[in-house]
């Protein structure tokens, strides 16, 4: 599944984030993983402005 702009990504191990602030291109077959400390990191709400 491609990844949008402004999905989030955490790393449950040491906190780090991952935003994506350019559309994935791949196309909706390929495989994806954002890996962090070793492990898969879990998507996150993206933040709502204040």
């Amino acid at each position: 599944m491609p990844r949008k702009v402004g999905e989030r990504y955490l790393c449950d191990e040491c906190g780090a984030q991952l935003v994506y602030e350019k559309a994935c291109p791949c196309p909706e077959a390929k495989g994806h993983s954002e890996i962090c400390c070793g492990k898969q990191m879990k998507r996150v709400k993206e933040r709502t402005p204040a």
